[in-house]
C-alpha cells in the first residue's frame, strides 16, 4: 500500500498532475476583495460547467452608473486571441490560408520593397514574428510607413501595429466588416460585442458574459449548446500551444503558461521563468492592458476572468496577474 502511495506521489511529481483547485467561501471572500481593492469592474470563476463566482464593482466610466453584468468593457488585447480564432474559422471556410503573404490579400500595404513584403505572412502576423519596425510602428498612422528591421520569421516582438493588419486580411478574405464577420460566425454562442477604435487599431467591448462564453468556447474546443463554431483541427491545436521558438510562451495570439521563458511585450530580452510560476502548467490566456485577463486551464475545466481598470499599484500587469493566483492557490 505504501509502495502505491509513494508510487503515485512521484507520478504526480513527474508528470505534473495538479490536485483540484478548491474555492471555498472564505477564498471567494478573499478573491473578491482584492479584485475590488484593485480596480476590477468583473471577477468571474467557471468551473466544472458552472459559474461559481461572479461579482461587479466600482461604476461606469461615462454615466457613473453601478457596473453591472449589462455594462460593456474593451478587452483590450485580449481581443488579438478572438482575432486568432477568427482567422481559424476563415482558414476552415477556405477564405484564407496562414501561409499565405499578407500582400495576398491587401495588395502593397507597407513602405517595404514589394519583394521583402511578400515574405510576411499572416502566421507572421499571428505569432508576431513580422520582422517590421516596431518601434516605427507605434507611430504608424498608414502602411506607407512599416519598414522592416528584420527577416520576417527571425524575430519576435509584440507588435500591436502590424497584428492589427490581420482584421483588415479578414475583411477582405470574407468581403464582410470585422463586426460582420465576427457576429455571423458567432451567432448563438453568446459572444457578442464591438470592435471599436483604439490607438492604430482595434479592440473587442463587451459584457462580461460575453468574455466568458469565448473562454467557454475555447476551452470546449469549438462547440457551445451543442452547436459547433469551428473543428478543432491542426490550427486550434497550434494556437494554444508554442508556435515558434523564438517566445516559446506564445501561441497564435494566446499566451501559454508552464514554459521554461517568455518575451514580454515592450522587451526585446527573454526571461527564464513562465507567465505565472504558480498556476498550471496548462494554463493558457487571453490577456490584455490594464489586466484584462482570460485565464482558461484545461486540467481543471476552470476559467477566471478579471475586466477593470488598471490596480494602479502594480508597475506591470504580470505582477498582478501572478498576485492573483497567488490568492487563488492559498
Amino acid at each position: 500500500m505504501k509502495r502505491t502511495i509513494l508510487f503515485i506521489a512521484l507520478f504526480s511529481f513527474v508528470f505534473g498532475l495538479a490536485q483540484n483547485i478548491v474555492f471555498s467561501k472564505e477564498k471567494l471572500d478573499l478573491l473578491n476583495q482584492f479584485n475590488l481593492e484593485n480596480k476590477s469592474r468583473a471577477f468571474i470563476i467557471y468551473q466544472d460547467g458552472k459559474v461559481i463566482n461572479e461579482k461587479y464593482f466600482g461604476t461606469k466610466i461615462i454615466d457613473k452608473q453601478p457596473f453591472d453584468k449589462n455594462s460593456t468593457w474593451y478587452w483590450a488585447s485580449a481581443g488579438k486571441s478572438l482575432t486568432a480564432t477568427l482567422i481559424g474559422i476563415a482558414q476552415q471556410e477556405n477564405l484564407l490560408n496562414i501561409n499565405d503573404p499578407v500582400s495576398k490579400y491587401l495588395g502593397k500595404w507597407t513602405g517595404m520593397d514589394q519583394k521583402e513584403e511578400n515574405k510576411i505572412t499572416i502566421k507572421n502576423l499571428l505569432t508576431m514574428t513580422s520582422g517590421l519596425d516596431y518601434q516605427k510602428d507605434q507611430q504608424c498612422k498608414s502602411g506607407d510607413c512599416f519598414a522592416l528591421k528584420n527577416a520576417a520569421g527571425s524575430f519576435w516582438y509584440y507588435d500591436t501595429s502590424a497584428y492589427s493588419q490581420l482584421a483588415k486580411v479578414i475583411e477582405k478574405a470574407s468581403g464582410k466588416s470585422i463586426d460582420q464577420y465576427t457576429a455571423e460566425k458567432l451567432s448563438g454562442s453568446g459572444i457578442s460585442g464591438k470592435w471599436v477604435p483604439y490607438e492604430n487599431g482595434l479592440v473587442f467591448s463587451s459584457i462580461a458574459e460575453s468574455f466568458l462564453q469565448f473562454g467557454k468556447l475555447i476551452l470546449s474546443k469549438g462547440s457551445l449548446n451543442g452547436k459547433a463554431y469551428y473543428q478543432y483541427d491542426d490550427y486550434f491545436q497550434q494556437m494554444t500551444n508554442t508556435s515558434q521558438d523564438l517566445n516559446l510562451s506564445y501561441g497564435y495570439l494566446w499566451w501559454l503558461n508552464g514554459k521554461n521563458s517568455i518575451k514580454v511585450p515592450g522587451f526585446e530580452a527573454t526571461s527564464n521563468q513562465s507567465l505565472v510560476p504558480d498556476a498550471p502548467k496548462d494554463m493558457f490566456c487571453a490577456l490584455g492592458k490594464n489586466g484584462q485577463i482570460l485565464d482558461i486551464v484545461p486540467s481543471q475545466t476552470l476559467i477566471i476572468l478579471r475586466m477593470g481598470e488598471n490596480p494602479g499599484v502594480y508597475s506591470n500587469m504580470m505582477k498582478f496577474h501572478r498576485e492573483l493566483w497567488e490568492k487563488i492557490l492559498k
